[in-house]
């Protein structure tokens, strides 16, 4: 498949076959595979970090937050067995994201497209870290 520069003026959106740096048509500069490229390679680097930070944060605190109370591994987690499940959604849902983003940020990397479905697929899965994180506040003290 050919690369395709897209325009990026809303009125014109003209795409070109190839990668160019101006619009033939208007004369506004377009978005080619290598803005595309780069976009997904910042993708990707955001998605392992936040899915790779909270899956070791995940692992550090999984032990003592499973039995609130109780001295596990030589700390104690003092919050409630309702609010430690609240904290598991959140980083649940933060690895989840992540893996949305790494996913995306690959298909932009590979194809030099963008994809309309996969960028709504990680907008809905920002939208319900953002939910989840909304109902944490209330379940969280402080």
């Amino acid at each position: 498949m050919p690369a395709v520069s897209t325009c990026l003026a809303p009125s014109c959106r003209n795409q070109v076959e190839g990668s160019v740096g101006t619009c033939p048509t208007c004369g506004g500069k377009m978005r080619t595979p290598r803005t595309v490229r780069i976009a997904g390679w910042v993708l990707l680097v955001c998605g392992v970090f936040l899915a790779g930070f909270m899956s070791y944060l995940w692992s550090l605190l999984a032990p003592s937050m499973a039995h609130p109370g109780a001295t596990t591994g030589g700390t104690t987690f003092t919050g409630t067995a309702e609010q430690a499940e609240t904290i598991f959604t959140v980083f649940a849902a933060v690895i989840v994201f992540g893996l949305g983003s790494i996913a995306y940020g690959l298909w932009m990397i590979v194809t030099g497209r963008r994809s309309i479905a996969m960028m709504i697929g990680v907008l809905v899965l920002a939208a319900a870290l953002i939910a989840i994180s909304w109902r944490a506040m209330a379940v969280l003290p402080g």
